[in-house]
């Protein structure tokens, strides 16, 4: 009996696993195993044809760079500096302790281990409490990430799913992932957990719980040193390895900023007793001077380094969703880019788009969207438009899945990574759901140089 039940298992994986025929639960006795979720994601070779009729390389599309003015960069370095510092200078948290406790939502539903298992009622009982939040706000002293690490919305590492055999859930949706953050970033401390583990802190664009071991108070000497050499360096490639007399330090993120003194780059280092102290790296040849220039030379350069990476939701594994792969591209030229893609659309000129019809949408975007200075809101997506090309508005952005439907059954298409497409990327595919494109959900255009 066993080893039937087994056999039909293994049958029906095999049979679903890159075809097109949806994915279903198959439900063994329960002495075996409640159930198992066979999620309908397909991570199959079969590509969409926009990732091979659109060139998935820059220098196709930045002949023609509209470079920003001394005015605008200037106007730019201010503001983004202006909110990298921000929690070293605010004197209290900037959200709510009803806000800051928005996760405990989660505990009045259904939610699931990474061994699809339901989380216990109790399980968000005992987070809820670690979390310590009647000592939200007492704390109030300013920090800075010593290596990049990850805000959670409750102060664990472990993740929480919802339901795996619905599209668009399960893995990688990690709802205890609010985002990943950059060594390098200025934090300020509202409370800590009750074990004295995590630290609730406020960071230049998100709140939410983060390990002690990876940040180090700082005194007003340190944030002063920080603040005051107004000479500052960027992380122009990714993922390279930084060093301190040859000691590993940690690897870089593209898009991390470092003020330099005496000609080295300055981090910070954490003591037995959590506080923290200036240290200088070795000079990198991958950090340069802050803000680089917007033309087409970099534009090839920053877009070639992040392009076919994974998708990461919430910065996931040290890898980029749809808002955090703008964000880290633009930051090298001066963009402060808030970190979710609602938030972006207050960074610039908003025209909306919505109600309008598909062929409407593309010629507005054609007649209004510069190439490279705008992006394009799609609700709960984010897309930086690059210009057109045979005459369809081609996007770069990171995108988990394409949204299929088979027998009124709703499916993905999994792309899982940042590519060049057009907004009706996947319509070559069998079960493409065109009432859910992408351009039929567009809502707006952003200008970003207003």
């Amino acid at each position: 009996m066993l080893k039937s039940l087994i056999t039909l298992v293994l049958i029906t994986i095999f049979l679903v696993g890159c075809g097109d025929t949806q994915p279903k639960i198959v439900k063994i006795q329960p002495q075996i195993v409640k159930t198992i979720y066979l999620s309908e994601n397909k991570p199959c070779n079969i590509e969409p044809k926009d990732l091979t009729i659109y060139p998935q390389k820059a220098k196709t599309y930045t002949k023609n760079v509209k470079s920003l003015s001394a005015k605008q960069k200037t106007k730019l370095t201010k503001e983004f500096f202006k909110i990298h510092f921000r929690p070293w200078n605010v004197k209290k948290m900037s959200i709510s302790k009803e806000n800051a406790s928005w996760g405990n939502i989660y505990s009045k539903t259904t939610m699931y281990r990474e061994n699809y298992r339901k989380v216990p009622k109790q399980w968000f009982k005992n987070m809820i409490s670690l979390a310590n939040m009647d000592k939200f706000n007492s704390v109030k002293k300013r920090a800075i990430t010593v290596r990049n690490s990850d805000l959670k919305v409750f102060p664990t590492t472990k993740p929480i799913f919802r339901r795996y055999n619905q599209a668009g859930e399960g893995f990688p949706f990690d709802y205890n992932q609010n985002s990943s953050i950059n060594l390098n970033s200025p934090l300020f401390i509202s409370h800590y957990s009750k074990d004295l583990g995590w630290a609730y802190v406020e960071s230049s664009f998100a709140s939410g719980w983060i390990k002690v071991q990876d940040i180090a108070l700082v005194n007003k000497e340190v944030i002063k040193v920080f603040k005051a050499e107004n000479n500052y360096f960027v992380a122009i490639r990714d993922n390279f390895p930084l060093y301190k007399s040859n000691i590993f330090k940690d690897y870089v993120k593209l898009g991390t900023v470092f003020p330099i003194r005496k000609g080295k780059f300055m981090t910070i280092i954490r003591d037995n007793n959590g506080k923290g102290y200036i240290s200088r790296v070795d000079t990198n040849k991958n950090i340069v001077k802050f803000p680089i220039e917007f033309n087409s030379k970099n534009l090839n350069m920053l877009i070639d380094e992040l392009i076919d990476q994974p998708y990461g939701w919430g910065g996931l594994f040290g890898n980029r969703d749809c808002s955090l792969l703008t964000k880290d591209l633009l930051t090298p030229f001066g963009f402060p880019l808030q970190r979710n893609s609602y938030g972006q659309t207050r960074n610039g000129k908003y025209i909306s788009l919505n109600g309008k019809s598909d062929k409407k949408k593309k010629k507005i975007i054609k007649k209004k969207g510069i190439p490279f200075l705008s992006l394009i809101y799609i609700k709960g997506h984010i897309a930086l438009y690059i210009g057109m090309y045979k005459d369809e508005p081609l996007v770069f952005h990171s995108t988990w899945g394409i949204k299929t439907l088979k027998n009124g059954i709703e499916g993905r298409h999994i792309v899982g990574k940042s590519v060049i497409s057009s907004l009706e990327l996947g319509k070559d595919l069998k079960y493409y759901n065109k009432k859910k494109s992408m351009l039929g959900k567009v809502k707006g255009l952003i200008l970003l140089t207003k």
